[in-house]
């Protein structure tokens, strides 16, 4: 996802919240280096990074990573999933069929 710049937005419509940080002397002088190379004001280009590196940090809490043998058992385990007690669907059956009909009746 691409940030949009402020440059040439109203303040109606400009419906954000304000981050500050502080920083270094060195440190801004650094940003604005790297900022002023790809032709970003120094908030565009401080704040795509950290969105960026938010995006990464999000995604690779979501993932899950499993070893080789990990994954084989993994795999396996549901390969050989026991098959479902019959008697337990049927009650599933009937109890859903019977909060189908309550919910037809009370239309």
């Amino acid at each position: 996802m691409k940030l949009k710049s402020a440059v040439g937005r109203t303040p109606q419509q400009d419906n954000r919240s304000t981050f500050n940080a502080r920083l270094t002397p060195e440190m801004k002088a650094h940003l604005q280096r790297a900022a002023d190379m790809r032709g970003q004001s120094l908030t565009d280009f401080v704040l795509g990074a950290a969105y960026e590196r938010a995006t990464a940090t999000v995604e690779e809490s979501q993932i899950i990573r499993l070893t080789k043998r990990d994954a084989a058992v993994f795999a396996a385990a549901l390969e050989q999933a026991p098959q479902p007690d019959t008697a337990v669907v049927g009650r599933f059956v009937a109890a859903h069929t019977k909060s189908l009909r309550k919910g037809v009746a009370s239309r």
